[in-house]
């Protein structure tokens, strides 16, 4: 004697195609991570915050809102420092990460270190303008510091500043679309009077990217191109 069993598949076709389909939670699971100040700083889904200048004791003064108006970050210049020194603060105000700036002559560099150090050891990245007059936008970005002239940075601000719209990309080119991870958008302020508005970035940056990272990069942005150069040392 033989006994067969039949199964019959009793789910309707919708709920087959349903399952086959992905989640969000496993696309979002699938984005690429750039990690490059802690993986905390890193969401699943896209973010945008609002960076805008506030009264405080310095220019550099800086206060980051989330897309429901809450404050979630500040940026506090230091008062007294032989170059000019920025601190990225978290919502406790505790220090996230330190930058300086290190401009010669006609090229803008800055350094961004890991909570309130500014030890060589601490360097998570370094920014640089090689050119203080440019056209289109072009800022190299280099993990664990600027070390000599060919070497090859890990990301690339590319855009137009004065046009009101900045992209950072992944890698040493400005042109693949594909490698974009956030963009950095201001109003454009052609014909206004310096000092009568607040200057005010948007920062939407995409899944799995480091927000403290990219935010850190709109204040740099922001000094490189609105602070007098001056002759400094280019070392951390």
């Amino acid at each position: 004697h033989f006994i067969i069993e039949v199964y019959f598949n009793t789910r309707s076709p919708q709920r087959r195609r349903a399952e086959r389909k992905p989640t969000t939670r496993m696309a979002a699971a699938a984005a690429p991570t750039v990690v490059v100040v802690d993986a905390r700083h890193c969401a699943a889904e896209a973010t945008a915050f609002a960076v805008a200048r506030v009264i405080g004791t310095t220019e550099r003064d800086f206060a980051v809102t989330d897309a429901a108006g809450a404050v979630v970050m500040r940026l506090e210049g230091a008062v007294f420092s032989l170059r000019k020194r920025t601190l990225l603060l978290d919502a406790a105000r505790r220090p996230v990460l330190t930058m300086t700036d290190s401009t010669y002559l006609m090229s803008s560099m800055w350094h961004a270190f890991r909570g309130d150090s500014t030890s060589r050891r601490s360097v998570l990245f370094s920014v640089v303008k090689e050119s203080v007059v440019q056209v289109r936008t072009k800022i190299f970005v280099y993990l664990g510091g600027y070390r000599s002239a060919d070497q090859v940075p890990d990301f690339v601000i590319g855009g137009n500043y004065y046009g009101g719209a900045c992209t950072v990309f992944a890698g040493n080119s400005d042109s693949d679309a594909d490698a974009a991870i956030a963009q950095i958008t201001r109003p454009n302020l052609a014909g206004t009077l310096v000092g009568l508005t607040r200057s005010v970035y948007t920062a939407r940056i995409n899944p799995g990217i480091d927000q403290a990272f990219i935010l850190s990069l709109v204040v740099i942005l922001h000094e490189m191109h609105h602070c007098n150069t001056s002759s400094r040392n280019w070392g951390l």
